[in-house]
């Protein structure tokens, strides 16, 4: 059976001797001389989560859905005994009483909250009688920066939480400035070095195209703007015309619950030779197979507490890993993000033991 490793630095051997028998073959082919990394997902997880919600005139039914579906979202949080802070401010930049302020009571609705998932049904009824350009990245820089962070917005952020950022909208973004700025702007927020602790969601139009029916009967827009920003910090997107919406929380909870999506590793690697993958107990969420490269099962007649599920993670994009040089690490994208309790294990070369 797999066995959850302790040590942070194993050579390929030693691994061997912990694997099942498939995931040890999977080990047995890896070069000489590779250097396993060993990372832990966090257990319990705890997270800042905002929702920018448009409340243009257009908004109403998405409103609604989206108060009528938040269980799916919220069973996540319940399962992991999340200790959780949820917030909604609107897109309206123009507004007074919005421009990037908690909305609803209370404000921000955490565990202990009587009745969480009926006060955050309240919160997102943000309202339809916004402006029609819509700004909601510049809304969410608001709420989450001075003066706000620390007057109207206070006791929201939290130093060790992690941040996800779920923006609504059935149009796209019309903030000032370029993508890349709300995403450095964004990243910046959890401090220098602690960029893997923001991840961006966006339930908007689809890209590049909206089908047919879906622009003709509600005038969605493709969400291009909004789509930028959650791919540039490792986030994703669903589609706003989505009529099975309660599938789309239930992909949003999963994601907020395990935001950790950064790992550094020990030495330098070459590249060629590096290769991830994420072990999950047999009773635990398994990582989707859309972001495996290969997949590897040895739960049969296994105790639920036992990482008898192993996934070698797609080096590719939007769902898999990216090595990231500057920083040394590896960095997790869309559905390749570990669940809660998974191992991480990295195995590589370094670059030092190379002639």
């Amino acid at each position: 059976m797999c066995r959850k490793k302790t040590a942070l630095l194993m050579t390929a051997a030693v691994a061997l001797l912990a694997t099942g028998c498939d995931e040890a073959r999977f080990v047995q082919r890896r070069p000489p001389g590779t250097r396993v990394d060993v990372f832990e997902q966090a257990s319990v997880p705890v997270l800042d989560v905002l929702w920018v919600v448009d409340n243009s005139a257009s908004m109403q039914d998405e409103q609604q859905a989206l108060a009528e579906n938040f269980q799916s979202f919220f069973s996540y949080l319940e399962e992991t005994g999340a200790d959780y802070h949820i917030g909604v401010t609107s897109t309206d930049i123009y507004n007074p009483e919005h421009q990037g302020r908690l909305l609803g009571s209370p404000p921000v609705i955490t565990k202990d909250t009587a009745d969480a998932a009926a006060a955050f049904a309240s919160n997102v009824n943000v309202g339809t009688e916004g402006k029609g350009d819509e700004q909601g990245l510049a809304c969410a820089l608001l709420a989450l920066t001075e003066p706000l962070a620390s007057g109207a917005n206070a006791g929201f952020l939290r130093e060790e939480a992690y941040l996800f950022i779920v923006f609504v909208s059935d149009e796209d973004d019309r903030s000032f400035g370029p993508t890349e700025y709300y995403v450095r702007r964004f990243e910046q927020i959890k401090g220098i070095g602690n960029d893997g602790m923001v991840t961006v969601a966006a339930v908007v139009g689809d890209v590049p195209e909206v089908p047919a029916w879906c622009a003709e009967q509600n005038g969605v827009e493709p969400g291009a703007r909004y789509a930028e920003v959650a791919e540039g910090t490792g986030g994703f997107t669903l589609s706003i015309c989505d009529e099975d919406f309660a599938a789309s929380l239930d992909r949003l909870g999963f994601s907020a619950a395990g935001l950790r999506r950064t790992f550094t590793l020990s030495q330098q690697p070459v590249l060629s030779s590096l290769e991830v993958w994420v072990k999950t107990r047999c009773s635990g969420e398994p990582v989707p197979a859309d972001a495996c490269r290969e997949v590897y099962d040895d739960c049969s007649g296994a105790s639920g507490e036992v990482y008898g599920r192993v996934c070698v993670v797609k080096d590719s994009l939007p769902d898999g890993f990216a090595y990231d040089g500057e920083s040394n690490a590896i960095r997790f994208y869309g559905l390749a993000v570990p669940p809660f309790g998974a191992v991480v294990q990295a195995g590589y070369v370094p670059r030092e033991e190379l002639p």
